[in-house]
């Protein structure tokens, strides 16, 4: 049974041994070479082991493959090789990791027992200042004496798909090879560069937006390239652990979704394949998704959905290209010859990371390489469709040309017909010409008649005041001269009798005699009636005088130049004139405040206080004499006006009705009592005045208006 077991043991470490790689022997007089052949990895998922432990680990599994392909793990991988110098003479060696976008890389040296000599950490975590080589790579200084083995250990912990192609070289081989490299990605960047300048230029020259895009999808493609070998990281975010992390699949987002949109743009995906068009949205939404995943945290999930975000583009634009090249748009064909070449040098690009096919220089650079064919070819697309354009600017201009020459023969013919018709029409509108010139003759002859009407209907209604309001007091005085007359002549009978004393015999007894017939008369009586009827008569005159004088303030109607005057007397001398007009149950509020003089045509104001207040004064009567009713009016200045408020507790106005009251010729009256004249007239004043009327009314609660009239006018103006 031991033996067995001993035999058992002998064939378990005899089979790991078998598994285990053998150290890569270091020649004289080497250069640099990519030991994937004698890695071997380990997966640490939960990434709690360290060094000494991966060390003694059991688990690790031979790389069969030049580059060996780390996949995506949430912990780390463990990569274990052994170095022998086999030279006669001690070396410095650089152990370079040909890999730019790896979050933290540490490298344990250890000698042949397993004791741990060196350890040094670098990556994107890791500020680029920390590293001795200023290089994207990450490179490690390791020496090897004489025939000596070391083992050496390499912590991997990345966000991203690791590709892992440990070189080994001397120091000064491998430094010339960076050199190189950064020429060749100098020289791309450069042929990016002037691409962008040169499609830019032609975008300002041809204001074509396709080239606009064209621009913004190659600098996308150049700055992917520039992340994904580290150049960005180099020169850009040196010490950006959190962007560097991610610029990955930033980068990737962006050149993706620029893509989408040059081939929307430029292929008129819209036009030819509505349906594909519209899946562009999801693609959109699924990068929207990537970029909030990759900001919130890069793990498998952010990873993955990327991953398939891109490959969803890649077949996207590949079939979308493909359909619009079989339904014959020519520029169609460039563009899937270019998204093919790419497509062929990130196929080539993979394939050589994963050791299937010889790495050189042009395996190596067959990503740029194809960009840069893409780049050029999808430049001569643009190119192909500008000449399409051309052609199709030249055949429409043919066609053009010919259209205009029909339309020429056909203009010519029309012209014949067309003169023959002005002819026609020329007679016609001469007598149209005619008919309308005697109907607007008729018409300003009518207008003539309307506003003379008008004129003669404020004189009627002037003349009923006037002839109303002298007619009492002459009245008044005819009544109190014949009782005058009768008490005139009684006292003239006493002093005649008195005058008849003179050489009178019988003095006393015609004394009493004359006494008697003062009696017989009530002397003192009558005298005091002659006081009153003498008081009566004068009060006549005094209202007669009044009235004169407000009648020839009003009077002023057809003065024609601008005066100084309050315009309180003509408020008042217009209502003197329109007594007739109120009843007992209407009563005025006069609220005239102390007002200057001011410039206007003094007859024309009165001409709108009459139609104002006789308009306020029917309206009341129109509601109705059964209830007391009011006319308040209102004087009052301000810094630069004067202003007049008339208000009644009328009928009021609709809004509707509101909005025609200036119009000629409309009025709210009944039949034969008004032209529809007055507002209109009121108007007109008022504009002449350079003055506001503002209109407030309620149907059914009264009107308010407002005269707004400057202090001074300026200007000098005729009726």
């Amino acid at each position: 049974m031991k033996k067995n077991y001993l035999l058992f043991l002998f064939l378990f470490v005899n089979l790991f041994s078998a598994l285990a790689k053998d150290a890569f022997v270091i020649p004289k007089d080497f250069s640099t070479k990519i030991i994937g052949e004698n890695l071997s990895i380990l997966n640490d998922k939960d990434g709690k082991l360290d060094y000494q432990e991966i060390y003694q680990s059991k688990k690790f599994i031979p790389c069969k493959n030049k580059v060996p392909n780390l996949g995506f793990t949430e912990g780390n991988f463990w990569i274990k090789f052994k170095l022998k110098n086999d030279s006669n003479r001690d070396s410095n060696f650089i152990i370079q990791i040909n890999q730019s976008v790896i979050d933290e890389l540490q490298l344990f040296e250890l000698n042949e027992n397993g004791v741990l000599i060196q350890q040094k950490t670098l990556g994107e975590l890791i500020s680029f200042e920390e590293r001795k080589y200023k290089d994207q790579y990450l490179l490690f200084d390791t020496k090897l004496n004489s025939n000596q083995e070391k083992h050496y250990l390499i912590r991997v912990k990345s966000g991203e798909q690791v590709l892992m192609p440990v070189q080994v070289g001397n120091i000064s081989n491998t430094l010339e090879r960076n050199r190189k490299r950064d020429l060749l990605f100098g020289i791309y960047f450069g042929v990016i560069l002037v691409m962008m300048a040169y499609n830019l230029f032609i975008y300002f020259t041809v204001k074509d937006k396709s080239y606009l895009y064209y621009v913004v999808y190659i600098f996308f493609v150049g700055f992917t390239q520039a992340v994904l070998e580290g150049y960005a990281l180099k020169f850009i975010w040196t010490n950006s652990f959190w962007f560097a992390s991610r610029s990955v699949y930033y980068s990737t987002t962006f050149v993706c979704l620029s893509s989408i949109e040059f081939l929307r743009f430029f292929l008129h995906t819209k036009e030819f394949t509505p349906k594909l068009d519209k899946f562009k949205n999801f693609i959109v939404a699924l990068f929207l998704l990537c970029i909030v995943a990759n900001t919130y945290k890069v793990n498998a999930f952010s990873h993955q959905i990327t991953q398939a975000a891109v490959g969803i583009v890649s077949i996207y634009i590949f079939v979308t290209s493909l359909i619009i090249y079989r339904k014959g748009y020519p520029p169609a064909k460039f563009f899937f010859l270019a998204w093919i070449v790419l497509v062929i040098g990130v196929f080539v690009f993979v394939l050589k990371d994963a050791g299937i096919i010889e790495a050189n220089i042009f395996t190596t650079y067959a990503l740029q390489f194809g960009s840069v064919v893409e780049v050029i070819l999808l430049s001569f697309a643009l190119a192909d469709r500008i000449n399409i354009l051309k052609r199709e600017k030249e055949e429409s201009q043919a066609k053009a040309l010919e259209a205009l020459k029909q339309n020429e023969i056909l203009i010519k013919e029309q012209n014949i017909v067309l003169e023959r018709k002005v002819t026609e029409r020329t007679l016609e509108l001469e007598k149209a010409n005619v008919e309308i010139n005697l109907a607007l003759n008729n018409l300003k002859e009518t207008q003539a008649q309307l506003v003379d009407a008008e004129k003669m209907a404020s004189l009627g209604q002037l003349t009923a005041g006037i002839a109303h309001e002298i007619n009492n007091p002459i009245n008044f005085v005819s009544a109190n001269v014949k009782p005058l007359k009768l008490d005139v002549e009684d006292i003239l009978n006493v002093i005649k009798k008195y005058e008849e004393l003179e050489g009178s015999k019988n003095l006393e007894k015609d004394l009493i005699a004359i006494n008697e017939y003062k009696n017989s008369i009530d002397l003192e009586y009558v005298k005091k009636e002659v006081e009153i009827l003498l008081s009566g008569i004068e009060d006549g005159a005094k209202r007669t005088a009044e009235i004169v004088t407000g009648l020839k303030n009003f009077s002023r109607l057809d003065e024609t130049d601008i005066k100084q005057a309050n315009i309180n007397e003509g408020i008042e001398s217009t209502l003197v004139l329109l007594k007739n007009l109120l009843t007992p149950n209407i009563k005025v509020i006069k609220e005239l405040g102390d007002l200057p003089f001011i410039d206007c045509l003094p007859g024309k104001l009165n001409q709108v206080f009459m139609n104002l207040f006789s308009n306020a004064l029917y309206a009341i009567k129109k509601k109705g004499l059964e209830f007391d009713q009011f006319l308040k009016i209102t004087t009052f200045e301000t810094a630069d006006n004067v202003i007049l408020v008339v208000e009644d507790s009328g009928i009021g106005m609709s809004e509707q009705v509101k909005h025609k009251i200036f119009e000629p010729f409309f009025t709210t009256k009944d039949v034969g009592e008004g032209t529809g004249l007055g507002m209109s007239i009121v108007f007109k004043i008022i504009e002449t005045h350079q003055a506001k009327i503002e209109v407030e009314s309620t149907e059914g609660v009264g009107t308010k208006i407002s005269i707004i009239l400057k202090k001074h006018l300026k200007l000098h103006f005729n009726n």
